[in-house]
């Protein structure tokens, strides 16, 4: 990742599903040091057309927290009703 952070996907056999697991170090501008309540990062699923999926976000007025477009990703989180961020990624 650019920005310094380490992700490791968990793809299982026959599956279309992937769970990405992320990890930020205190150098990283996503970086918050561990303490009660804040263990969890974020759940992030790999879908084939991230901005289809920005727009039915918007259509259910889910907050856009972030939206990341580089030249080999394309990214964006909102966040649920309890306030876990979820990431939907992928190929730009």
């Amino acid at each position: 990742m650019e920005h310094g952070g380490q992700w490791i996907h968990l793809i299982f056999p026959g599956a279309k599903q992937w769970i990405e697991l992320n990890y930020y170090p205190r150098s990283n501008r996503f970086y918050v040091p561990i303490r009660k309540g804040t263990e969890f990062d974020h759940f992030g699923f790999r879908v084939s057309d991230v901005d289809r999926w920005e727009e039915i976000l918007r259509r259910r007025k889910f907050p856009i927290v972030a939206r990341i477009r580089e030249s080999h990703e394309n990214i964006v989180y909102t966040r649920d009703p309890d306030g876990n961020w979820l990431e939907f990624y992928g190929p730009v």
